[in-house]
């Protein structure tokens, strides 16, 4: 049984690790893509304000930028609703992660376990998460009783940590 113990969380350790690689991987383009953005809508910032110093002068002229600042600024826009997102999916991929690695370390320490053990983990699991989604949808699958998933996150709400969002 206890080879068993040690492959299963040699495989929950591997998992983690491939996880936190992906996300490695995924910081450069994702700064990139921040830069992008920010230096996206300071250019529409600076082409609104020549457009308006040189409203003026030929009208063809005058449309053509003010096509490409109205292009800019809605591509700025989506930029930053896909930074949001990588950044959710970055969360939400270093909470699995994390999680991987306690349940990793808690299966290699031990064999059999008590209830109030495995409550204790699964409690220290769902700490890592920030997004109130993820919480919600880990209760749901951990079969957390719906009084004490809203118990728990009533008194998250009490103590301020309801709602957080970690930023990159």
């Amino acid at each position: 049984m206890d080879k068993q113990v040690d492959k299963l969380a040699t495989m929950l350790a591997a998992m983690s690790a491939q996880i936190d690689a992906a996300l490695r991987e995924s910081d450069a383009p994702a700064a990139t893509l921040v830069e992008t953005a920010h230096a996206m809508g300071q250019a529409t910032q600076t082409i609104a304000k020549s457009l308006f110093d040189f409203s003026g002068s030929p009208a063809r002229v005058f449309q053509d930028l003010m096509m490409l600042h109205d292009d800019m600024h809605a591509r700025s826009t989506k930029a930053a609703t896909a930074i949001q997102f990588h950044d959710r999916l970055v969360q939400c991929l270093t909470h699995v992660s994390a999680g991987l690695s306690l349940m990793a370390e808690f299966v290699s320490h031990g064999g059999a376990r008590s209830a109030e053990d495995w409550n204790k983990l699964r409690d220290r699991i769902r700490g890592l998460m920030s997004m109130e989604g993820e919480r919600a949808l880990f209760d749901q699958l951990s079969g957390v009783p719906e009084s004490m998933g809203a118990k728990t996150a009533r008194m998250e709400d009490e103590s301020g940590k309801s709602g957080k969002v970690e930023l990159f």
